[in-house]
């Protein structure tokens, strides 16, 4: 049977880019291979429609057969066309010597998937090992065209990729953690560090998850189970969880499988770095605009992980001294002392019942924990916390207005 020519082509700089990115993603790496797979010709898998021994050839010899390029489908049920640096990766993929395949450019690639209404996502590079993924909605931006309204392309927010949001994640936004991040970059300083630990605190932030064994039916008032596996990203040579202060932040992840979109709270981030099973070297804020990494070490010190725990001595020089200061602050109606482990170091968890729960304890903490610091660590919360219910409950307080 006859055969088509084999194609001998090779992309060293693409290659060299890709393995750049997925070594460290940042917006620098990433326009790199961009660039790099503009510039690129691939190896595209093709069905012939006709074989070359059933075609006669024409005056110049040449014969011509029709072909159409191959499709794959992802676990989520997305059509990419595959596309090959070179020969070697389409046999990782494929190992058949055998196989139909032509060259095509990524300007034929965007002829295809932009100008024609077929049901073709994008296309996937070197799908059996790196598995870059650029979706028709990049590619029309990097063209600077608009995709046909008849397209079957999944419309999003920022035009790059399919993302779900979740559970109201297309309405969190961080502003304080934004301004902080940004400011702590450009002049670094213990009072902005502290600005900007306080505004993750309180933030509730936006994860890249893919979820797994949802149910495809969940009735009123039911809950619905489902395992949700979130995704990291690579930086210098290290994984890292993702923090994304916003939904628009996460869609410039360009490269991101398809995925939803999940809120997560600092402390959830924090509670999954503590887990021996989680392999996430630290987090890193919005990774291609802010691009601030902290180390799991910094994470929980920034979100102490808390656990209770029986007191073994009780410091009474240390109460007497908090009674004394308790006394001068009429909103302090009660106090309760119990013991903690913050990140492995035992200390004093200390909880007040206010006159008004919704007051800024804040306010009441900083001279109260630096009573209670001399005798070691000490954290200061309120009874309504979920922590101090289960600390008080069957307690009684050792201060009392």
């Amino acid at each position: 049977m006859a055969q088509l020519k084999k194609p001998t082509i090779k992309n060293p700089d693409l290659v060299a880019a890709m393995a750049d990115f997925k070594q460290s993603q940042n917006p620098q790496t990433e326009e790199a291979m961009l660039s790099a797979i503009q510039e690129a010709s691939f190896i595209a898998p093709i069905s012939l429609r006709t074989s070359l021994d059933e075609v006669e050839p024409d005056e110049n010899g040449q014969r011509q057969v029709q072909a159409s390029l191959m499709a794959v489908t992802n676990k989520a049920g997305t059509k990419l066309f595959p596309a090959f640096t070179d020969w070697l990766e389409f046999l990782k993929w494929k190992n058949d010597p055998d196989a139909e395949t032509m060259v095509i450019t990524f300007d034929q690639y965007c002829d295809i998937l932009l100008k024609q209404n077929i049901d073709i996502r994008g296309i996937v590079i070197n799908p059996a090992e790196n598995n870059i993924v650029m979706h028709k909605e990049k590619m029309a931006e990097i063209k600077g065209v608009t995709l046909p309204e008849t397209s079957t392309a999944t419309p999003n927010t920022n035009g790059n990729h399919t993302i779900s949001p979740l559970l109201g994640t297309d309405k969190l936004t961080n502003p304080d953690v934004v301004a902080a991040a940004v400011r702590l970059r450009n002049e670094p300083s213990q009072e902005v560090q502290n600005q900007l630990f306080t505004a993750l605190r309180k933030g509730r932030f936006v994860a890249p998850a893919i979820i797994r064994d949802f149910p495809k039916e969940v009735k009123p008032g039911e809950k619905a189970n489902a395992k949700a596996e979130f995704i990291m990203i690579n930086r210098d040579d290290k994984k890292f969880l993702p923090i994304f202060t916003s939904l628009s932040e996460l869609q410039k992840w360009t490269a991101a499988p398809q995925c939803s979109a999940l809120p997560m709270t600092f402390a959830q981030y924090t509670g999954m770095l503590s887990t021996p099973q989680n392999t996430a070297a630290g987090i890193v804020i919005d990774p291609f605009t802010i691009g601030l990494a902290f180390t799991k070490e910094q994470v929980m010190a920034i979100q102490p992980r808390l656990e209770l725990q029986e007191l073994k001595v009780i410091p009474m020089d240390m109460l007497q001294e908090l009674k004394t200061h308790m006394e001068t602050i009429p909103s302090i109606k009660k106090a309760y002392l119990a013991g903690i482990k913050a990140n492995g170091t035992d200390g004093h968890l200390i909880l007040l019942e206010l006159d008004d729960p919704k007051t800024d304890i804040r306010e009441l903490a900083e001279p109260i924990a630096q009573i209670a610091k001399k005798h070691g660590s000490c954290v200061v919360a309120p009874v309504e916390s979920p922590l101090g219910k289960q600390a008080t409950e069957g307690k009684a307080p050792f201060y009392e207005a």
